[in-house]
C-alpha cells in the first residue's frame, strides 16, 4: 500500500553543511588565487632509465630518495591508460575546476549526515595535490590544503599538465611511482606498449598500493586477488564506452606474466652507471649501445680470463665503436663489475695506460703524408742509439733492410722510432713537405700529457707516454673516416659533433692497406679472415703490464686491452698472445651476428693517389737495371720519388775483373753491379745476406780519379743535438764518429774544420773531443766525395 505523501517522515536537508562546503571552496578558492604559482614537478626526484639504441632497458635507477620514479611524458603514455584511468579516477576531469563540488558535497553529507561508510570524491588534481605535499586529507586543515591546491593548479597549469603529473606521482605498489616506472617494473614494458589487460590492471593500483599490488598476481590465484577484481570493476566501465572490446575478456581472465624490481636488468654497468651521474632522472638516457653486442663483448670477455686464470689473468676490458657513426656498441670496462678483487667497478677504457705499439700506425700515416716513404720504401730494422735510448725488437731480433709496410705489419721498433725522428722537420720529405711531430699530432688529437715533448723523446713510440682506450678507438677510427677526428657516442646527445682533419685521406688509406691482414699472423677458421679484412695492431707494454690490440673490420672499430688495474706485470700480457685471440673471437661473432662489406677501402675514387713501378730491392722507383719490380702506391707531389742509384752500370776489365776506365772492344764489358752504402751493407751481413762491394779500379784509373755515386753521410754525431762538455772533465765529452759511404768506399777521412782528425775504414769508428763552440764537421772517401755536419758543443763547469 501507498503510504501518502504527507504521512512520509521528511528528510532532513542538509543545508547548512552545504553552506559550509561552499564557504571552505570560497576561501580555498580565494586563497589559490593570491598564491603564487605552485611547482607541479619541480623538485621531485626521478629514476634514470638507460636504453639501448633500440629502446630496450639496460637499466633502471631509484631516484634520489629510493623511490622508483621515471619521468614520462603525457605523449609517452598509452592512450587508453589515461582514458581507463580517468574513467576510474575521474570521469568529470576536463570538466570541473580541480574540485567536483557535487561529488564533494554528496561525500560530505554521506560521511558527516548520513553516518555511512567514508566516501571518497577527490579529483586528479585534488589527490596530485594529496601526493605533491603529503597531506593528511583526513583533517580539516589537510583537506583545506589539499582543496587550495588543487584549485590553484586548476588555475597555473593545463589539465594536460595536471594528468601528466599524476601519472608520474601516483603510487603504483611498494616504492613504485608513476606509470612509467610501473610499466617498466612490472611488465618490461615501455608505458605506449601495454595491451589492455595490462594497463586495466594498473589503473586499479592508486586507489589501494599494498592491497592491489600486481606481485599478488604471481603469489595468489588471480582471480581472487583485490587486484583482479577490481580490473574486472574497471573492466565494465571500459565496456560501457568501448563495447567492441568485449572480445578481451578471455584475457584478463588468463594470468600475467608480472615482474618484480629484483627482475630489472642491469646491462652494459660502467656505461649506465655513467648515464646516471650524467643524467640525473631528467629524461631517459638513450645510449647508443646495442644489448646484443654489449652481451656478446661481454661474454667473450669472460670466457678468455676464465681461460687463462691459471695463467694468472683476471682482468681485461673492451670497446665496440661503429665508426660510420661514432657511435659506441659495447663496452666492457672490466672483466666483472661486481667483482671487487679485481676492482671491477673501475671502467678501464677511461683509464690511461701505456699504449706499447698500438701508436705506430700514425706514424707511418704521418710520414706519408709528409713524403718521408710510400708503402715500399726500403726501412732499415738494425740497432742504433737514439742519444742513448737503444731499443729492440720483442723478439730481440733485427732484419736489416725492409719495406715500410712490412715494417708496420711486423712492429718493427728501430724504423718506427727512426721515422718519428724524422717527422715535423721541414724538408725532409718530398717537395719539402713537413708537419706535426707524433707528440703534437696526439696533442691535436685531443690526448692531454702530463709532461712536455721533451720528457718523452722517442720512447712516445713505444708507448712512453698514457693514452685511454676511449682515444685509441677515436684515433682508430680516424684512419677509418680519413683523417677526420670525431668524438665518441655514447648517448644521442652525444651525436653531432664537430669533426677535424688531422691526417689527408691519402695517408689514412695506404696506413690501413700497410695495415690489411690479421694482427700478429692470428688464424681464424671463421668467416672473418676470409670475408672480412682486418686492419689491427696489437701493443705490450713495457715490463709487460698491458696487452693490447687495436683495429678496424667493417664498419667497426675494436679496442682490447688485457692487465690487471693495479698495474702489475705478468710475463703472458703481450698483445699477441692474450689480446688479439680475443679481439679475433669479438670480431668473428660480431661477424656471425651482422653480415658487413670491407668498407675501409670500398671507394678510392676522387683520391690523390696512384700505382708506380718500384724496384723490389730498394724500394726506389724502378729502372731498366733493377731485376725485380713491383707496384706501390704514391701520393703524386708528395711522396718521395728517387730513381735507384743501387743498381749501376760499370765497365768491368774481364781479364783482371776489374773497373776499367776505357771501353776496350773485346777486352770489357758493361755489367750491373749493386751499389750498397756501406752500412746498409754491414745490415744484410748481420742478416746473412752477402752483398759484394763493386770491384776496385784498374791502377791506370788513377786513385783520385772520381766515379761518381753517392757522397758520404755522417751518421753519428747526430744531427740538431747539443753536446755538452765539462772544463773539468774534457775526457767525458767524447763523439763518436761513424759514416756511412758508397759500396766502394775504402777508407774514410775526417776533418774538424781544416784540422785532420783521422781515418778509419768504412766499418771502423773514431772518438774524437770536439772544441767548445760550433764546428763544421766534414768526412771524405777515398775518391774525394765528403758530407758535412755542424756539431754544437756547450762547456760547462
Amino acid at each position: 500500500m501507498t503510504i501518502p505523501r504527507f504521512l512520509r517522515p521528511r528528510r532532513r536537508r542538509p543545508r547548512p553543511a552545504l553552506a559550509v562546503l561552499l564557504v571552505i571552496l570560497a576561501a580555498a578558492a580565494l586563497w589559490a588565487l593570491f598564491t603564487p604559482k605552485p611547482p607541479l614537478l619541480e623538485g621531485i626526484p626521478f629514476s634514470t632509465a638507460v636504453l639501448d639504441r633500440h629502446g630496450e632497458l639496460l637499466r633502471l635507477s631509484l631516484a634520489a630518495d629510493e623511490r622508483y620514479r621515471l619521468y614520462t611524458t603525457l605523449e609517452e603514455i598509452a592512450a587508453d591508460l589515461q582514458e581507463a584511468t580517468l574513467l576510474y579516477e575521474d570521469k568529470y576531469f576536463f570538466r570541473h575546476p580541480g574540485v567536483n563540488v557535487p561529488a564533494l558535497a554528496r561525500a560530505a553529507v554521506g560521511t558527516y549526515l548520513g553516518g555511512g561508510r567514508r566516501m571518497g570524491a577527490s579529483t586528479i588534481t585534488m589527490q596530485l595535490a594529496r601526493l605533491r605535499l603529503g597531506l593528511d586529507t583526513g583533517s580539516v586543515t589537510g583537506k583545506l590544503r589539499q582543496l587550495e591546491r588543487a584549485l590553484a593548479y586548476e588555475l597555473h597549469y593545463s589539465k594536460k599538465e595536471i594528468l601528466e603529473a599524476y601519472l608520474n606521482l601516483a603510487p603504483y605498489g611498494g616504492n613504485i611511482e608513476g606509470c612509467g616506472a610501473a610499466s617498466r617494473i612490472y611488465y618490461h614494458k615501455a608505458s605506449n606498449r601495454l595491451n589492455l589487460p595490462e594497463i586495466l590492471a594498473l589503473v586499479g593500483v592508486p586507489q589501494n598500493p599494498a592491497g592491489r599490488n600486481p606481485l599478488a598476481l604471481k603469489r595468489t590465484d588471480p582471480g581472487d586477488s583485490a587486484l583482479n577484481r577490481a580490473r574486472q570493476r574497471i573492466f565494465a566501465l571500459w565496456l560501457e564506452k568501448h563495447p567492441e572490446d568485449s572480445g578481451q575478456a578471455a584475457m584478463l581472465r588468463s594470468p600475467l606474466e608480472v615482474f618484480s624490481p629484483a627482475d630489472l636488468p642491469f646491462a652494459a654497468p660502467h656505461v649506465t652507471t655513467e648515464a646516471v651521474l650524467r643524467f640525473g632522472g631528467s629524461r631517459p638516457a638513450r645510449a647508443t649501445l646495442d644489448s646484443r653486442m654489449q652481451n656478446l663483448l661481454e661474454r667473450l670477455i669472460h670466457a678468455m680470463v676464465e681461460r687463462h686464470a691459471p695463467l694468472g689473468v683476471n682482468n681485461a676490458s673492451a670497446l665496440l665503436l661503429h665508426w660510420p657513426s661514432m657511435e659506441v656498441r659495447a663496452l666492457a670496462g672490466s672483466a666483472d663489475f661486481f667483482k671487487d678483487s679485481i676492482d671491477g667497478q673501475v671502467d678501464g677504457t677511461r683509464a690511461r695506460r701505456s699504449p706499447g705499439s698500438t701508436l705506430k700506425p700514425f706514424i707511418y700515416a704521418l710520414a706519408l703524408d709528409q713524403g718521408l716513404i710510400h708503402p715500399g720504401t726500403l726501412l732499415y730494422d738494425s740497432p742504433r742509439s737514439f742519444s742513448g735510448y737503444d731499443p729492440e725488437n720483442a723478439d730481440q731480433v733485427f732484419r736489416g733492410p725492409l719495406s715500410a709496410a712490412e715494417a708496420l705489419r711486423s712492429s718493427r721498433n728501430i724504423p718506427a722510432i727512426s721515422l718519428a725522428g724524422r717527422l715535423g722537420k721541414p724538408g725532409s720529405g718530398g717537395e719539402g713537405a713537413s708537419g706535426p711531430d707524433l707528440y703534437d699530432f696526439l696533442r691535436a688529437a685531443g690526448i692531454n700529457f702530463e709532461h712536455g715533448r721533451e720528457h718523452y723523446g722517442l720512447t712516445l713510440v713505444l708507448g712512453g707516454a698514457e693514452v685511454s682506450m676511449r682515444d685509441l678507438a677515436k684515433l682508430y677510427a680516424m684512419l677509418a673516416n680519413r683523417g677526420l677526428l670525431r668524438d665518441l657516442s655514447f648517448f644521442e646527445e652525444d651525436k653531432g659533433g664537430s669533426a677535424s682533419g688531422l691526417l689527408s685521406p691519402e695517408a689514412c688509406v695506404l696506413t690501413l692497406r700497410m695495415l690489411q691482414g690479421l694482427p700478429d699472423g692470428q688464424k681464424v677458421s671463421g668467416a672473418v679472415s676470409s670475408r672480412a679484412v682486418i686492419y689491427g695492431k696489437t701493443g705490450t707494454s713495457n715490463g709487460f703490464r698491458d696487452a693490447w690490440t687495436a683495429g678496424i673490420f667493417g664498419p667497426y672499430v675494436l679496442v682490447v686491452w688485457v692487465g690487471n688495474f693495479d698495474n702489475t706485470s705478468n710475463q703472458v700480457f703481450t698483445g699477441a698472445r692474450l689480446a688479439a685471440p680475443l679481439f679475433m673471437d669479438i670480431a668473428e661473432a660480431v661477424w656471425a651476428m651482422e653480415k658487413f662489406e670491407d668498407l675501409p677501402l670500398r671507394r678510392l675514387e676522387g683520391l690523390n693517389l696512384t700505382r708506380v713501378k718500384i724496384c723490389s730491392d730498394t724500394g726506389d722507383l724502378y729502372n731498366r737495371l733493377c731485376p725485380r719490380q713491383e707496384e706501390s702506391w704514391f701520393i703524386p707531389g708528395v711522396s718521395p720519388i728517387e730513381d735507384s742509384r743501387i743498381y749501376r752500370r760499370i765497365l768491368v776489365d774481364l781479364e783482371s775483373g776489374m773497373r776499367a776506365c776505357v771501353d776496350a772492344p773485346g777486352r770489357t764489358e758493361w755489367q750491373v753491379w749493386e751499389f750498397w752504402p756501406t752500412d746498409l751493407r754491414q745490415l744484410f751481413q748481420r742478416a746473412g745476406i752477402m752483398k759484394p762491394s763493386p770491384p776496385p779500379f784498374m791502377p791506370e784509373c788513377g786513385i783520385g780519379e772520381n766515379p761518381g755515386g753517392l757522397p758520404p753521410e755522417i751518421l753519428s754525431p747526430k744531427s740538431g743535438m747539443v753536446y755538452h762538455r765539462s772544463l773539468s772533465r774534457p775526457e767525458g765529452a767524447v763523439v763518436t764518429l761513424h759514416a756511412s759511404g758508397d759500396a766502394d768506399v775504402m777508407e774514410f777521412f775526417w776533418f774538424a774544420g781544416d784540422k785532420y782528425i783521422g781515418r778509419g775504414g768504412p766499418d771502423e769508428r773514431l772518438n774524437w773531443v770536439p772544441p767548445g763552440g760550433t764546428t763544421l764537421l766534414r768526412v771524405v772517401d777515398n775518391f774525394g766525395r765528403s758530407g758535412q755536419r755542424t756539431v754544437q758543443v756547450e762547456l760547462t763547469e
